[in-house]
């Protein structure tokens, strides 16, 4: 499962990149140095401001600042570029990442968890015992031991996180067994595909908040649950009354028009069905009904109530 990128201005993200099959592809000084290399010319590109970062052998962890313009406007020039170069150097062929990075908003509140998560990043692979013996982050450029690189937001990030530059190597050690949790979107995913062409946004975490994305040519359907509504409504039915066994009378009808209407909206005759307690044969033969000029009427005035209630949302 994809989420499609939906970037907040001004927001920061978390971005995970990892390598095929969780490989150590990065394994020395130099290659690491390349690649933050690539990522230090990608910024003077683009309106993204790099808060952290931990380029560890088999992942990399990146936070940011999102700017106006696409993620592309920096991605595109780091990880592809570093795979061609790697692949030539080791005089390999294939991937290097595992498909595209896991992309995550950060709620202003957790903005200094998630560097003190990444700055950690080392301490819990059990490379070393205190951030600050790592450099494979940027946590010594936030303490001022090593030099930092002007396309590196350390100002920025601690005042962020709310911590003193003196106090910042012992609070991010207090937080170095704390973990990260992606939260599972697939029920999330499941639901959104009843509704036709919906894609997942890049999620807002702790908590969860990820926006619906329809794409221009989108077809939105209604959920089953919804036409049942309105069909009951319209007919003046309680609602359970849809339910009813009998296979005669007001109650069949009702299912019908159900049926009918969604397809009409690209609702499969079985989803429908489960919403009304029918199996997908009878559902077919609801769907192939003939009804009468009374009830046909019904079905258009629900087809204009629900198609209004589509574009309002639109």
């Amino acid at each position: 499962m994809a989420t499609a990128r939906f970037t907040a201005p001004g927001e920061v993200h978390h971005v995970i990149s990892r390598f095929v099959e969780e490989r150590f592809f990065i394994n020395t000084d130099d290659e690491r140095a390349y690649y933050l290399h690539l990522l230090g010319k990608a910024m003077g590109q683009t309106d993204w401001l790099l808060l952290a970062y931990a380029v560890m052998s088999n992942h990399i962890h990146l936070a940011f600042i999102g700017g106006a313009r696409p993620s592309e406007s920096w991605s595109r020039r780091v990880n592809s570029p570093f795979a061609n170069w790697y692949n030539e150097l080791h005089e390999r062929i294939g991937p290097v990442f595992a498909a595209r990075a896991k992309m995550w908003v950060t709620r202003t509140e957790h903005v200094g968890s998630l560097i003190a998560y990444i700055h950690n990043n080392p301490v819990r692979a059990g490379v070393v015992r205190r951030a600050a013996r790592s450099t494979w982050t940027s946590h010594r450029a936030y303490l001022g031991l090593n030099v930092a690189p002007p396309w590196l937001q350390c100002e920025r990030g601690l005042e962020l996180t709310g911590i003193a530059r003196d106090e910042f190597d012992d609070w991010v050690h207090e937080r170095r067994k704390t973990k990260r949790d992606d939260p599972s979107l697939r029920e999330i995913d499941r639901e959104t595909r009843r509704l036709g062409a919906i894609v997942l946004g890049t999620p807002k975490i702790s908590p969860l908040d990820v926006p619906l994305l329809a794409r221009r040519t989108a077809h939105l359907r209604p959920t089953p649950g919804r036409l049942v509504e309105i069909v009951s409504d319209v007919l003046g039915l309680e609602r359970g009354e849809i339910f009813d066994a009998s296979r005669h009378g007001v109650a069949t009808a009702a299912r019908a028009i159900a049926i009918q209407v969604g397809v009409r909206f690209g609702v499969p005759r079985a989803a429908t069905g489960d919403a009304i307690g029918i199996r997908k044969s009878a559902a077919s033969r609801l769907a192939a009904r003939r009804l009468d000029e009374s009830h046909r009427q019904v079905l258009e005035l629900v087809h204009t109530r629900l198609l209004g209630e589509m574009r309002s949302r639109a």
